[in-house]
């Protein structure tokens, strides 16, 4: 569920809205560290995927605020979590994370919900709806045209085997709307339906203030988004391989009706 999202948008719509708001701390920030860096050898590269696959663990860009500071960073699509196993009495390490579910962060995430909040810009996400013994994929995003800013928690840790340190997020999830709860119907899903935790623009800010408490940051944000904010259609299946070289275009994204479901 949630493991399909897209970036191929994000660029458009910040210098957008820079034009439209030049004082804008985001859109400002973004074109000072993608389309016009201080010493261009030392830009970012903006990471833009008609559609991420999580499984793949991709890299995406992302939004943080740490120790004061809003910074644009790209990280891996999975997060590296411990547990405390109390038959062992020792510390475990649990499956790595694509996505985080909201009634779990506080303790799953305890030393990271309060001060590794980020933002996953993204054009929108897909799920698959389940329909008499076949996966019909739909693309879900914003009724405006803009972007979803997905909530999220990062941390870094080193790889084992190489030794480099890697950053990496996973996406919070909320219960569903009525519209997510539709489309994702998957029987087999263990833990039911569930929809990515989306936050308004104009909260950006707040979500990713370092002095939230538990209370402020369970009350404001963690909650499903309005279904009347959303749109949706179905598109090809891109996870088959008659499709494979539409991944990396946009035609991922576009609608593509299928007889049965219409009917």
């Amino acid at each position: 569920m949630c493991y399909w999202v897209g970036t191929r948008k994000i660029r458009e719509v910040l210098l957008q809205q820079l034009q439209k708001n030049p004082q804008d701390e985001i859109p400002q920030l973004f074109y000072k560290t993608f389309i016009d860096p201080p010493k261009p050898e030392n830009g970012l590269e903006l990471m833009e995927h008609p559609v991420a696959v999580g499984k793949a663990k991709p890299v995406i860009t992302t939004l943080a605020k740490y120790k004061g500071e809003y910074k644009f960073t790209n990280r891996a699509w999975t997060l590296n979590w411990n547990f405390w196993d109390s038959k062992t009495k020792q510390e475990k390490a649990g499956r790595p994370l694509l996505n985080s579910r909201s009634e779990n962060v506080f303790w799953q995430h305890k030393d990271l919900i309060y001060s590794k909040r980020c933002i996953i810009p993204v054009d929108g996400y897909w799920e698959f709806f389940h329909f008499k013994g076949q996966t019909y994929p739909y693309f879900i995003y914003p009724e405006h045209g803009g972007l979803f800013y997905l909530g999220g928690i990062w941390n870094e840790y080193v790889d084992k085997t190489t030794g480099e340190v890697i950053e990496g997020f996973s996406i919070i999830t909320t219960p569903p709307n009525a519209l997510t709860s539709k489309l994702h119907n998957n029987p087999k899903a263990h833990d039911g339906s569930r929809m990515l935790l989306i936050v308004d623009e104009n909260q950006i800010h707040k979500f990713l203030d370092e002095s939230l408490s538990k209370t402020e940051i369970s009350k404001q944000f963690f909650k499903p988004y309005a279904a009347e904010k959303m749109k949706y259609h179905s598109t090809i299946r891109f996870l088959k391989k008659e499709f494979a070289d539409y991944v990396n275009s946009g035609k991922v994204q576009e609608s593509f009706e299928y007889p049965e479901l219409v009917a």
